[in-house]
C-alpha cells in the first residue's frame, strides 16, 4: 500500500493534477506490463513482478479530475449513469437528486412518505452493480495518450 499524492487547501490542482500524477502513471504502467527477473526470497526463484492500482479515496469533485465521471448536472450519480432520477428546480434551476429512496430497504417507512420528499412514493429499486465485462465494454473505445 502507498499514499502517492495528498492535496489539500483551497488552491488545488483542478483539471492539471494530471502533472503531479505521471509518474505514478507511469510506474503502474511499468508494472502492468510486468518487471522481470524479481527474486522471491521464500520459493527461491525469480517470476515476472506485476502490478495493478485497486482504488483510491477521494471527494467528489476530485472523483470528477481522476475518473473523468460527470459529477454535475443531470446524470451525476457514477453509480446510476444515465438513470440517475434529477429534476430542476423552478425558482433557483437547481439541479436535485430525488431518487434516493430506492436505495432504502423495500419495506422502509421513508418510501411512503410523501410530503417530506417530492410528493411521491418511492417503488424504485437502485441499479445492479456492473459486471467486469459491461464496463470494459464502456471503456474500450476511448484512446488514452
Amino acid at each position: 500500500m502507498m499514499l502517492t499524492l495528498l492535496i489539500s487547501g483551497p488552491k488545488q490542482p483542478g483539471n492539471d493534477i494530471d502533472i503531479y500524477l505521471e509518474p505514478l502513471i507511469d510506474d503502474l504502467k511499468s508494472l502492468w506490463d510486468g518487471i522481470r527477473g524479481v527474486y522471491d526470497a521464500h520459493i527461491g526463484e525469480y517470476f515476472t513482478l506485476r502490478g495493478v492500482l485497486l482504488w483510491t479515496i477521494n471527494d467528489f469533485p476530485a472523483y470528477d479530475n481522476l475518473s473523468g465521471c460527470v459529477v454535475k448536472g443531470y446524470k451525476a450519480c457514477p453509480i446510476c449513469g444515465d438513470d440517475t432520477p434529477s429534476h430542476r428546480m423552478k425558482n433557483d434551476h437547481k439541479i436535485c437528486y430525488i431518487g434516493h429512496r430506492k436505495w432504502l430497504p423495500i419495506n422502509h417507512p421513508y418510501r411512503r412518505q410523501r410530503a417530506a420528499f417530492n410528493g411521491k412514493h418511492e417503488y424504485g429499486t437502485p441499479p445492479k452493480p456492473l459486471t467486469g465485462e459491461e464496463v470494459l465494454h464502456m471503456v474500450e473505445d476511448i484512446n488514452y495518450i
